[in-house]
């Protein structure tokens, strides 16, 4: 044996690593110098495959998870349908949503209920005397449409609360961080929000509409309704169409007034306030104080105003007397009442919108 062959069988021996072999301080695959094939140095650990085979299990495995990943991308997208199928489930799951939704159905035929036994008991009576009538004279058409089309005036103090507490339960529970990880185009989620909640609103109004219109018709039973004129046809599609989207526009008011305050307390306290107080001190005020008048037209533009005026289809009704010296300050049309809470809705929609797409979730 020559001395090349026995250094050889020693290096072999004890472990040493010929010197055309580089070896990684890491403890890595050892890699071959120029001009040695990666089959001339295999890997003495069995649970490591040799370096080329590997990479290029590797670059396949990669392959396959990228493919596997595209795949995944292309069947989840983020859609707008989704979000509001998201929404609307979440509305769904809350009790609070039905319970709102029972009530303003039942204060909806309460209502109604009670302005129409109003209105057929002062058709019985004497106006004058007290004393019941023999026969009770007929009953207007207008005021029966009239008392149908008010019934909603104060559920929708309900669906105020309810567009609130839609959005603001979002930030109260902190549930809005992960809406806004599955959703983070915040124009996106809060656009999908109102519309579940104008869905909502209009599907319990048409309901509450529906049921009182049954109830009314079953207490006019047996009283004369006189037909109605030209000029007051339009009570009927305001009552069946105006209704819902009155209550839609409510809705999506106080949706804006949550997403400003973000506090359900606060928007809360802001709906009682535009639907309850705002006109009510503003119309005091006018009365009291003579140089303050203008501030009866300020009240009119208050939103609950507003509301009443456009339900009321510019019919004026034959129960309650006539006022014998009109206001001298300006009072908005019907139709302006419409387009005037149209126009708070608009507006405080569109700013919580802003709120929410630019202010940092806490």
């Amino acid at each position: 044996m020559n001395a090349s062959a026995g250094n050889a069988s020693a290096n072999d021996a004890i472990g040493i690593i010929p010197n055309d072999v580089s070896v990684s301080p890491t403890g890595a695959t050892p890699e071959p110098s120029i001009g040695v094939t990666p089959a001339t140095v295999p890997d003495t650990r069995s649970d490591v495959m040799p370096g080329p085979a590997y990479a290029t299990a590797a670059i396949s495995d990669g392959s396959a998870t990228s493919r596997r990943a595209n795949r995944w991308n292309r069947r989840i997208r983020l859609t707008f349908m989704g979000v509001l199928r998201a929404e609307l489930l979440k509305l769904k799951s809350l009790t609070s949503t039905w319970i709102l939704m029972g009530l303003s159905v039942l204060l909806i035929v309460g209502m109604a209920a009670l302005g129409t036994w109003s209105t057929m008991f002062m058709a019985s009576v004497d106006l004058n005397t007290g004393q019941q009538l023999d026969s009770p004279r007929p009953v207007s058409a207008a005021d029966v449409w009239s008392v149908l089309a008010s019934s909603g005036t104060t559920a929708a103090l309900v669906f105020g609360i309810f567009g609130v507490m839609a959005i603001t339960s979002e930030y109260t529970t902190s549930a809005v961080q992960a809406s806004l990880v599955a959703n983070p185009r915040r124009g996106m989620f809060y656009v999908g929000k109102s519309l579940a909640v104008a869905l909502f609103s209009v599907a319990a109004s048409l309901v509450g509409i529906a049921a009182a219109g049954l109830v009314v018709w079953l207490m006019s039973r047996g009283h004369e309704i006189t037909a109605l004129g030209d000029d007051q046809m339009r009570i009927i599609p305001v009552t069946l169409v105006g209704f819902p989207v009155v209550i839609m526009l409510v809705a999506l008011l106080a949706v804006g007034l949550g997403g400003l305050t973000r506090s359900t307390v606060g928007g809360v306290c802001a709906v009682i306030v535009l639907f309850m107080v705002l006109s009510s001190v503003l119309s005091l005020t006018s009365v009291l104080m003579n140089q303050f008048e203008w501030l009866g037209t300020l009240s009119y533009l208050a939103p609950d105003a507003a509301m009443n005026r456009f339900l009321s289809g510019g019919v004026e009704s034959s129960s309650v007397p006539v006022a014998l010296e009109k206001p001298s300050y300006w009072i908005p049309s019907w139709w302006q009442s419409g387009l005037l809470l149209f126009a708070w809705s608009t507006v405080l929609w569109g700013t919580g919108l802003v709120t929410v797409k630019r202010i940092d979730v806490k």
